[in-house]
């Protein structure tokens, strides 16, 4: 397997090499990351992934010259989310998340294409079938993200209100803008210190497809902070830079 492959990855909780991971540990950004590096840390995060992982959520973000992806423990297994393709899985490899991370080449690799095999024509047709279908299914994907029903309310924990003076130490924290991408189907949230907050959800090119502006109240769930959205979702405060809001992950955009 070649190095081709240059990619930009942030280690997010986890310690240099993914071998450990900690709520309180820094984000560590990678440039100029050659494939052959970018497999060692899938296969560290992999390892973590039957360990007790305390309140830290450890994720790698890979930057590809195709794509964004995030790789992050789900319920003892790997995961990978994509802003890009929307790819994702919780039963995947460290091998199959490296091949769909790596693009058209690995992923031929992993559905048993071998380009070096004694019918050069017929592995060449069939990459450019799997390619197509890739195309069609990516296409389809995006149609449905862009007109799918808003998601269904999960069940809510029990939470408590915060006294005001909380209540405004909380607002004054989180104000900002916060996002899970900027590719069409990705959200946002915007949240002022007066308390209104708008969620956004972007189509092509980054236009503002829908805008909501939720009711919400600062509450305490989980022992964390919260805020509780139109008495039907928690935004649940994960850090001084990320929210969770319907299982999805908003990271703190930086003006």
């Amino acid at each position: 397997m070649s190095d081709a492959h240059i990619f930009a990855v942030t280690l997010h909780h986890l310690a240099p090499g993914a071998k450990r991971a900690g709520a309180g540990l820094p984000d560590i950004e990678l440039t100029e990351v050659p494939e052959k590096k970018l497999r060692e840390l899938v296969r560290a995060l992999s390892a973590l992934a039957s360990t007790d992982l305390g309140a830290a959520s450890p994720e790698l973000r890979v930057v590809a010259p195709h794509g964004q992806f995030v790789v992050q423990i789900a319920q003892g297994r790997l995961r990978i989310n994509s802003w890009t393709i929307r790819v994702g899985g919780s039963d995947l490899s460290p091998e199959q998340i490296i091949a769909l991370i790596t693009g058209a080449e690995a992923v031929a690799n992993a559905v048993g294409i071998n380009s070096a095999s004694g019918q050069p024509k017929r592995s060449r047709a069939t990459m450019v079938a799997v390619l197509a279908v890739l195309i069609l299914v990516t296409n389809g994907l995006t149609a449905w993200w862009l007109t799918r029903p808003p998601p269904r309310p999960p069940l809510l924990p029990n939470y408590a209100p915060l006294a005001k003076d909380s209540a405004e130490r909380l607002l004054t924290g989180i104000t900002g803008d916060y996002q899970t991408g900027m590719n069409a189907g990705a959200r946002a949230l915007k949240i002022s210190k007066d308390g209104r907050v708008h969620w956004l959800h972007f189509g092509p090119g980054g236009t503002i497809a829908e805008d909501v502006e939720i009711v919400v109240q600062p509450v305490q769930a989980h022992d964390r902070p919260a805020l509780l959205a139109d008495e039907r979702a928690l935004i649940e405060v994960v850090d001084g830079a990320s929210l969770v809001f319907y299982n999805e992950t908003y990271r703190r955009k930086v003006p």
